[in-house]
């Protein structure tokens, strides 16, 4: 009854294991480096959008006045006056549960020439730790393309 229990060794701790870690660690260390530049490209695309919503575009207060059903997702239409006075109909995001109901108001930031790519003025105001982690990913970059190419 009191057999030992025996156990398949874990292959992180083989000899075989650390063989193939020495032997392919460059390509390994070249698919790091090209994730961390995916990373670093997805960041500074995202902030070049938010900095440039927030540089041309004009915030309002608008009304929810419909919800658009686009592939089982739900974007809301909001009506506000625009610049020049005239009542415009920009669309914020698409969701899978609406944060508004219509009827509701909120803050909106959206660019006159592209109506459908407006945002709520709190989410068009977030990113200000984006410097930093495109800093932190560019040094982890620069590190692990020296560490593969050296």
């Amino acid at each position: 009854m009191n057999e030992p229990i025996l156990c398949a060794p874990c292959p992180l701790f083989s000899e075989q294991f650390l063989v193939d870690w020495t032997e392919n660690r460059g390509v390994r260390m070249l698919g790091i480096l090209i994730f961390l530049c995916i990373v670093l490209l997805s960041l500074v695309v995202n902030h070049v959008s938010r900095n440039s919503l927030k540089k041309r575009g004009v915030r309002v207060r608008a009304v929810c006045v419909d919800h658009v059903k686009v592939g089982g997702k739900v974007g809301l239409l909001m009506e506000c006056t625009g610049p020049d006075g005239v009542p415009v109909r920009p669309t914020v995001g698409y969701f899978s549960h609406p944060p508004l109901r219509v009827g509701e108001a909120a803050d909106i930031v959206y660019v006159p020439a592209n109506l459908q790519g407006a945002r709520f003025a709190n989410a068009a105001d977030s990113g200000k730790w984006a410097p930093v982690f495109i800093a932190v990913v560019s040094v982890l970059v620069v590190v692990t393309g020296l560490l593969t190419f050296s």
